[in-house]
């Protein structure tokens, strides 16, 4: 009985990885999605603002309100917030 065990309790520890496994990927390539999404909506933004087909005072200003981080502010040539 305790061979039949263990042998069960190894199957399961290797499903358990292999689930593991299937999720990390499942979440990668979920982030992977996300970012691009991000990048082509950023383009379409800056596209639309360079045609003059969107205001960049109204991007300027959703900007200044949305960052916090230093890093990020400087990017957009924001002033650090107070």
């Amino acid at each position: 009985m305790n061979d039949r065990l263990k042998k069960l309790e190894e199957r399961r520890s290797k499903i358990a990885a292999e689930i593991a496994r299937v999720k990390a990927r499942e979440a990668a390539q979920n982030r992977k999605e996300d970012t691009r999404r991000k990048v082509l909506l950023g383009a379409l933004l800056l596209a639309m603002v360079e045609k003059g087909e969107w205001p960049k005072e109204k991007i300027d200003s959703a900007l200044a309100r949305f960052l916090s981080r230093p890093q990020d502010r400087s990017l957009f040539d924001l002033p650090p917030v107070e």
